[in-house]
């Protein structure tokens, strides 16, 4: 059995990116760009390394805190099932982040914006939706990918459309066999909403090996 979380720095991060999106922007101001979005901090200044120190700790205010998380509900179902829960293996994978790295020779920064670190030998967490399959891999170091492969399914429909579109029957129908709060606020979790894990999966054939494939027993939605 494995115990399968999600979360990440949440609010903190957004509110460390829109300070320094705002001192990019004000740096970029004489510097004509395609767009604003395009405003940068450059390195080795006391901007840019202002904003690495605070995104490195966001990055580890997200790991410490699926930490917790999993301290939490490895607790929680020792107390449920009235036995101790012995772990064998704990997988803490990051996505959406940043890291100084080594690629073809060259130090760079790579950002992996829905994808996790797939160097050759590394546990990783592919997640489907709550009702598909979701994955434990190793990756295979694929250079090409800057040993990189997806962190998941990702979403065809925003939660606003998926909650326009999809509705409760269709919800329940979907999750049948699988434990949930059978409320209106897991609509926008349904699995119509996220594309096909399976065709994500396979694209990701030569970046990662699948070890194990999870099926739900029972999904919590925090809020």
């Amino acid at each position: 059995m494995w115990l399968f979380l999600h979360s990440g720095s949440r609010g903190v991060g957004n509110k460390i990116a829109q300070r320094h999106t705002a001192v990019a922007r004000e740096n970029c101001a004489g510097v004509e760009l395609p767009d604003r979005d395009l405003a940068y901090l450059t390195e080795d200044t006391d901007e840019f390394w202002a904003y690495i120190r605070e995104l490195r700790w966001a990055q580890h205010y997200a790991l410490r805190g699926r930490e917790e998380m999993m301290d939490r509900v490895v607790r929680q179902t020792a107390e449920f099932v009235g036995a101790d829960v012995v772990e064998q293996e704990r997988v803490n994978c990051h996505h959406n982040y940043t890291a100084q790295e080594t690629h073809f020779g060259e130090q760079v920064w790579v950002s992996r914006k829905g994808a996790i670190d797939a160097s050759t030998g590394r546990a990783g967490l592919i997640p489907g939706s709550m009702g598909t399959a979701s994955y434990v891999v190793t990756g295979k170091g694929d250079a090409m990918s800057l040993t990189s492969a997806p962190h998941g399914a990702g979403r065809a429909y925003s939660r606003t459309k998926a909650r326009a579109t999809f509705t409760h029957d269709q919800l329940r129908a979907a999750m049948a066999g699988i434990e949930y709060r059978d409320t209106d606020a897991f609509l926008d979790e349904i699995p119509a909403a996220y594309k096909d894990v399976d065709v994500v999966m396979a694209d990701a054939a030569d970046l990662v090996e699948v070890r194990h494939t999870l099926r739900q027993v029972v999904n919590v939605k925090g809020t």
